[in-house]
């Protein structure tokens, strides 16, 4: 499955020290894509918002982004990437949702502990 998150998933550049030969082959952080639409805001929580966004021309072809960003600004990063299927919308969905979920969890300091 290409859709996993891996523990490298996002990594703005190698994890190690700056070692000799880094700046050519270093990862660089990709441009914002030129044709992203919003699809929709899942919700916000934990001063976060979670949405979808069609993006048409990245390197992976049509895809579908769950994205994360504080509510205050307009910054947004990827926490998923799917590709624009009926299936890919199903998961997409779901992981946008569960991303959610988990952000109200962690938010909600007040909440019952355990019994």
């Amino acid at each position: 499955m290409d859709n996993v998150i891996r523990p490298t998933f996002g990594s703005r550049g190698p994890r190690s020290g700056s070692g000799a030969g880094s700046g050519a082959g270093a990862r660089a952080e990709p441009p914002a894509p030129a044709e992203t639409h919003p699809l929709r805001l899942l919700g916000q929580a934990g001063g976060y918002r979670v949405g979808l966004v069609e993006d048409a021309d990245g390197p992976e072809g049509p895809v579908l982004r769950v994205v994360l960003g504080p509510e205050s600004g307009d910054a947004v990063e990827a926490v998923a990437v799917m590709p624009r299927t009926p299936e890919g919308a199903v998961d997409a969905e779901m992981v946008g949702m569960a991303v959610l979920r988990t952000l109200e969890i962690v938010g909600d300091r007040d909440g019952p502990g355990i019994a």
